[in-house]
Order: C-alpha cells, then sequence, then structure tokens
C-alpha cells in the first residue's frame, strides 16, 4: 500500500478509559489485551488522497507491547507520566512517525519532490467524562522536516456489546499550516499548468468512525474499524487533494501473548 494512501484517515482511528470488556482507551489509541505483546496483520481500503493515486487497497502489520503507562508499536510509542486506571485526568507523553510520499505514488505527483519521513514529539491529556474519555493532543515535528504542528481533540465511547466490544468516537483534528504546505502545498518549482502553485493556512479535519474487537479466543481477536473526515478547504482546495472527504475501512486479526 502506498504511504499517504491512508494518511489523513489514520488519524481518525484511533486517552484513558476501559471498557467494558477487554478494549481500552489511553493516549487518543484503541488498545485491548493490557500487559501483553501483540502481532497483528489485515487489510485495508479507502478512499484517494492525492489525484490519480496508485494503490487504495493493501495490507498492514503491526506488533509491539501494551502496558499499563508504555506502549509501544509500529504505530508509535507513548508513556503515561501522571496518572493512573482510576484517575479522572492522564497525562501521557508520545512519539509518533509521518509519512511521506514519493512523486512515483500518484498521477498528480509525477516530477515534484519526495516528501520525507517526520517524527513529532508530544503530549496527551486524557479526561473522563461519563461512560467516555475526551482526549486531547498536541505534537510538533521534532525531525525539522514540515517544522509545523498538530492537534487534536477526540472523545470515545467504549461499549461492550457482549459478542465484542465496540468504542465509536468524533473529533477534530488540526493541521498546521507548516504541515499542510508540506504535504498537500506546490512550490514554484513543481507547478505546472495541471498542478498550479498553492499555499495554504491551518487546516482541520472533522471525523467520526468506529473500532469493534471481536475476542474468538483467549489470545485471538478480529479488528474491524472504519474511519471518515471531512477536510477544510485550506487543505482539500488544493490541486493535489482528491477530495474532502475521506475514508478508510480495516479487517484484520490480532494474536496477544
Amino acid at each position: 500500500m502506498k504511504k499517504l494512501c491512508f494518511a489523513i484517515t489514520a488519524i481518525l482511528v484511533s486517552s484513558h478509559a476501559l471498557a467494558d470488556g477487554n478494549t481500552y482507551i489511553r493516549n487518543g489509541n484503541i488498545y485491548s489485551h493490557q500487559g501483553q505483546y501483540f502481532v497483528g496483520a489485515g487489510a485495508a481500503t479507502g478512499s484517494e488522497f492525492y489525484k490519480g493515486q496508485d494503490h487504495k487497497t493493501g495490507y498492514y502489520l503491526n506488533g509491539g507491547y501494551h502496558g499499563e503507562d508504555l506502549n509501544a508499536d509500529l504505530a508509535g510509542i507513548n508513556y503515561r507520566f501522571l496518572g493512573d486506571n482510576d484517575s479522572k485526568i492522564n497525562f501521557s507523553a508520545f512519539v509518533v512517525a509521518n509519512p511521506g510520499f514519493d512523486s512515483s505514488d500518484a498521477d498528480i505527483l509525477t516530477g515534484m519532490k519526495d516528501r520525507k519521513i517526520s517524527g513529532d514529539l508530544g503530549l496527551n491529556a486524557d479526561v473522563h467524562l461519563g461512560k467516555g474519555t475526551l482526549s486531547s493532543k498536541f505534537q510538533h515535528d521534532v525531525t525539522g522536516v514540515y517544522d509545523g504542528y498538530q492537534a487534536d481533540v477526540t472523545y470515545y465511547l467504549p461499549m461492550n456489546l457482549g459478542f465484542g466490544d465496540l468504542v465509536p468516537y468524533a473529533g477534530v483534528h488540526y493541521f498546521s499550516k507548516d504541515y499542510v504546505d508540506y504535504y498537500a502545498g506546490v512550490s514554484k518549482s513543481d507547478a505546472t499548468t495541471e498542478r498550479p502553485t498553492y499555499e495554504a493556512s491551518g487546516a482541520f479535519a472533522y471525523k467520526a468512525g468506529y473500532a469493534l474487537v471481536v475476542p474468538i479466543t483467549a489470545n485471538l481477536d478480529i479488528t474491524q474499524a472504519t474511519g471518515y473526515s471531512h477536510l477544510t478547504a485550506d487543505m482539500a482546495d488544493s490541486p493535489l487533494i482528491d477530495s474532502s472527504n475521506q475514508w478508510v475501512t480495516t479487517l484484520g486479526v490480532s494474536y496477544s501473548f
């Protein structure tokens, strides 16, 4: 799967609240089997982010350790430094990577300079509200690649359905001007007749979706998630972007041990 096929919608499927079953939410991520290692794989499909994108369907792999305070997997690393499972408010620090792209990933990118992978350092605060959790994040590029920041506020509502755990969510994500210019902007040197110069201000993505975790055995789970986002004009009006409406859905398995 090409790297930015689901770059925006990956943000949508993402704190601290135990679900009624085996699934819980921490640092804006949906986890299960606390205190265990895991490996997972599955398939993903979604909308075109860039016009003329080569691939919209592919596979994903993940693995790592999800602990009480420390979580590390291929999606990132986070550590809860204040609060515990019974606290009203938790605070975490995290590190996460933003995918780059190659000019060969989509027709509209042909001839453009490749964009590098970047890394962000961030802070997260989770507040219990009712049966759910309001999770907020702020992260800044520490690799000097796009040299901007992102912010996010999302509400999660974990529910046990008997046969599995369902976590619906809704929120808003903010991309700074530097992020939008790096991943969706067009410089004079990259401009063509079909790809005019474009420089934008910061942009929002309004998001909603769910994750479903269905246990098959004590260690094996089937996972399914779907996320949707609406990009505001500051990003969606870029000549590179296919649509302001982005979505992704995944189906996979996860084994914990």
